[in-house]
């Protein structure tokens, strides 16, 4: 079975590698929706596996921001679903951005490489909309959920009526670990939609991140967000 129950488990889709730096690999995943086809980067450790994977919404902005090479390094496979909007520059529906990572989510889960029993989906600021919609609609196919700075303002649909606002109701649909991850100098719109999923999920852990000897400036946050992820991994 795929995580997303689309099929059995096969290497079919797995292509060479297009690049690499110490310690890991990137390899295109190729696979298709509806006929549409969905553009996919995998870092994956070098290592036979099988692996954990964090499937991450939110398009190619993620792969710019996160320092995906260093969970990577640290023995998880990262994978980077990138934006499919309309047009160049817009921001793509909810809808299709789901349906995108529901695509990527089964095809890399059929990957010899990966262990199908340890897939996690992941966002950043707005891409928690998607991740989290998405583990709702699944709530028995995703090991765990993770949320960094998450921000649920978007103001999209889901292509069936139903306005992103409604997303609290979901959360309470997916009963497996959620790691919620916020800055202290964050917005407060940022620090209050965490606080507010952490208090939403039925099994949730809130992590601040504030200013301090030890974080100080994004980079520096982020670096040590992967910390609290691998450790997020390593304990469901």
């Amino acid at each position: 079975m795929g995580i997303f129950r689309h099929g059995e488990k096969r290497a079919e889709r797995e292509a060479e590698e297009v690049l690499g730096g110490v310690g890991w690999h990137e390899l295109p995943v190729r696979c298709e929706r509806d006929g549409r086809e969905v553009r996919v980067r995998l870092l994956a450790p070098n290592d036979p596996g099988p692996l954990p994977a964090i499937m991450w919404a939110g398009g190619d902005d993620v792969a710019v921001k996160l320092p995906l090479e260093e969970l990577t390094a640290r023995g998880v496979a990262s994978c980077v679903v990138s934006d499919s909007g309309p047009a160049a520059g817009t921001v793509p529906e909810v809808s299709r951005a789901l349906e995108d990572l529901e695509a990527a989510s089964d095809a890399v889960g059929r990957l010899d490489l990966i262990d199908n029993c340890r897939v996690f989906l992941a966002g950043a600021e707005h891409g928690c909309v998607v991740a989290t919609l998405a583990a709702a609609r699944h709530p028995h196919d995703v090991s765990g959920l993770v949320l960094l700075s998450p921000d649920f303002s978007a103001g999209h649909t889901t292509g069936d009526g139903q306005d992103a606002g409604s997303i609290w109701g979901d959360m309470r649909r997916f009963r497996g670990p959620v790691l919620v991850c916020r800055s202290e100098d964050g917005s407060h719109r940022s620090f209050d939609d965490a606080r507010r999923a952490a208090e939403e999920f039925p099994h949730a852990r809130l992590v601040t991140l504030g200013e301090g000897a030890h974080v100080v400036g994004e980079a520096m946050w982020l670096s040590h967000a992967v910390d609290e992820v691998v450790r997020f991994i390593r304990e469901t």
